[in-house]
């Protein structure tokens, strides 16, 4: 049985170190490779309690995980200023879980939408990395390490490229997710822009009368808005990460942003079929 491909993340970035660096971290990187899966099977399970969909007998595996995670990245005896970065981190995961489940629900009855008032403008998508960027920790590590410190280039630029490749990461799953997000009550990314035009063209919204306007508004309104964000973030992540490493074949762009730039030229190639554009 194959392990996730998160667990992969901090091998594939320690092959844009440099040879002499890549033998300094051999022993930590088993460590945070194992870190890494206790952080993503505690955010999964997590997750779904935020869902809703949680088990309650799963929480004290979640938090178990969690507890691991904590406990490997503490005994490494990293700088402080890793230490600090990661309270940041993990404090801005908390902050975006409570947004979550605080945030403005849609009313809908008998498969009627009701649109509010107000919806989110969504300006500064960056910020949807929040819910992950912890996942980028164990990677950022290998650089504290190896005597990084928060102020030094290559760790900006490490931050920033994970930043835009989980950001676009969440807008891509966003708009995988957007009619399902839409039915559970849920106002996202992907399914704004239908509620915003569907409210200044006076249209109502039913998931039982006349379902095609939702999928032609999504493919009207939606679908432009969330492939120009991901491609510009694509764009900006492959900027950064000229800064970390500029050699050809690297392999963080091939496994995070590639498949990311391959499904923003699929999914216009469909929305122009659906459109006949």
């Amino acid at each position: 049985m194959g392990r996730e491909k998160i667990y992969y993340w901090p091998a594939w970035f320690s092959k844009l170190l440099s040879k002499t660096e890549q033998a300094k971290i051999k022993k930590i990187l088993p460590k945070l490779q194992i870190a890494q899966i206790f952080l993503w099977d505690a955010l999964n399970i997590y997750d779904d309690f935020l869902d809703g969909a949680g088990k309650p007998a799963e929480l004290p595996k979640a938090n178990n995980y969690f507890r691991h995670y904590l406990e490997i990245n503490y005994q490494l005896n990293l700088s402080s200023d890793y230490y600090k970065l990661f309270d940041k981190i993990l404090g801005n995961l908390e902050e975006a879980n409570i947004k979550e489940v605080s945030a403005q629900k849609l009313k809908i009855k008998d498969g009627l939408i009701t649109i509010p008032k107000k919806l989110p403008n969504w300006k500064n998508v960056e910020h949807l990395s929040d819910k992950s960027l912890a996942l980028s920790l164990s990677a950022l590590a290998l650089l504290f390490s190896l005597g990084y410190k928060t102020s030094d280039k290559k760790i900006k630029a490490s931050l920033n490229f994970f930043k835009c490749a989980l950001a676009a990461k969440q807008l891509a799953d966003d708009s995988y997710d957007w009619l399902e997000d839409l039915k559970n009550g849920s106002i996202t990314t992907a399914n704004t822009p239908i509620l915003k035009a569907a409210k200044r063209q006076k249209i109502k919204l039913n998931f039982k009368n006349e379902p095609e306007i939702l999928y032609l508004l999504f493919a009207q309104e939606s679908s432009p808005i969330l492939i120009a964000e991901i491609e510009n973030l694509c764009k900006m992540a492959r900027k950064e990460m000229k800064k970390i490493n500029n050699q050809p074949n690297n392999i963080l762009l091939a496994k995070l942003i590639f498949p990311l730039e391959k499904s923003c030229q699929e999914s216009k190639d469909f929305t122009q079929s659906v459109l006949g554009a």
